[in-house]
């Protein structure tokens, strides 16, 4: 029997002509939900706090392994076994998802970092303990979430160039480097440091976290050497320069 296809308003796939003039149904593209009227524009509606802590917890770990563009609603909702629908009740659009599932964890450790580094009294260690345990703290905050650190640079750069959906994602790291830059100030005049201050920090934090998540490319075929090996090297690196401390010949 010849598949007619639904009249328009009526639930169920799309439909083109395939080859041949033939009718063919074509699943709809992913949608981008209105919130419902009894949502809040946010999309933090008032549902069943479990239900959305499920779906935030599948969504990060499918954005984490998938990206933004890879990881479908449809592919959340299976994980958090709910309905698709559900899922739109707690948050208006997808990208609201995102920034909850993947952007807020990053920016809650980054807050974090700059409460716990920014607190504490400075100047009372050695420099070489100061840098190794910034680095330590740098360390932990890349492994916690590496994969989400690298789902939110490919949605930087590559799924929303135009920064329409995610426009914070441009600025996520400058409260931290902001706050680093103050305390690099304050080192820099106790110890005598003659880097700029408001470059000198930005390359340190670079260097930390290229080496976190880009692990897997700068050491190609072979182990990566321990952590606590990388964050020494990185310590003298910064401290003391390529020569560590002695005059080049």
């Amino acid at each position: 029997m010849k598949r007619e296809p639904p009249r328009r308003g009526m639930a169920g796939p799309e439909w083109d002509k395939g080859y041949g003039g033939t009718v063919v149904a074509r699943e709809p593209e992913e949608k981008t939900a209105v919130a419902p009227l009894n949502s809040r524009t946010d999309g933090r509606s008032a549902g069943k706090p479990a239900t959305r802590a499920r779906i935030v917890a599948a969504a990060r770990e499918l954005f984490s392994e998938r990206g933004y563009r890879g990881a479908t609603t449809l592919d959340v909702a299976a994980s958090a076994n709910v309905a698709e629908r559900t899922i739109f009740r707690h948050f208006p659009t997808k990208a609201a998802l995102f920034r909850e599932a993947a952007i807020e964890p990053v920016e809650r450790i980054i807050q974090g970092f700059i409460d716990d580094w920014g607190g504490r009294q400075h100047g009372v260690l050695d420099l070489r303990t100061e840098v190794h345990q910034f680095y330590e703290r740098m360390f932990q905050f890349g492994e916690q979430d590496r994969r989400l650190l690298i789902s939110m640079l490919a949605a930087l750069f590559f799924e929303d160039p135009e920064r329409e959906l995610f426009p914070e994602l441009a600025h996520t790291l400058g409260p931290l480097l902001d706050a680093l830059e103050k305390v690099f100030e304050v080192e820099a005049r106790d110890r005598g440091f003659t880097l700029d201050p408001a470059v000198a920090p930005r390359l340190i934090v670079g260097m930390a976290l290229g080496v976190t998540v880009h692990g897997d490319w700068l050491f190609p075929g072979r182990e990566p050497p321990p952590v606590d090996v990388i964050i020494t090297q990185l310590t003298e690196l910064t401290t003391s320069g390529l020569t560590g401390g002695r005059r080049p010949s």
